[in-house]
């Protein structure tokens, strides 16, 4: 079982996924502050290098408007997510990404918020 927190006030996808992929069975992930892509694209493709199981809960708390980005890296985890609770702070409206980030978690899901 391990935990991951990051709040700091820049920081990149590309920075993240590394620190990530050291800890493969993430059972708390939480990540806070001013996110950035790592390029212009928007980082597609970047959480296909990550592996283990993502379950407990997960705290997304950005500041800015690239929470999509980190969304759709957890996304592309290619064993998929688990996580029992989500938890999702937003300063812009991702509602929709919100969603799209808990559907694989159906069936595991107990708690969601969203603010």
């Amino acid at each position: 079982m391990a935990s991951l927190t990051i709040d700091t006030g820049l920081i990149t996808l590309v920075k993240i996924r590394e620190t990530m992929a050291r800890l493969p069975n993430l059972d708390y992930l939480s990540l806070s502050g001013a996110l950035v892509p790592a390029d212009r694209s928007g980082s597609r493709g970047i959480g296909t290098a990550l592996g283990g199981r993502f379950g407990g809960k997960s705290a997304l708390c950005t500041v800015s408007y690239t929470d999509k980005y980190t969304i759709n890296m957890l996304l592309e985890v290619p064993t998929g997510l688990r996580f029992t609770e989500v938890e999702i702070h937003s300063a812009y409206e991702r509602l929709p990404s919100a969603v799209r980030l808990v559907e694989p978690c159906g069936k595991t899901l107990v708690k969601l918020s969203y603010m």
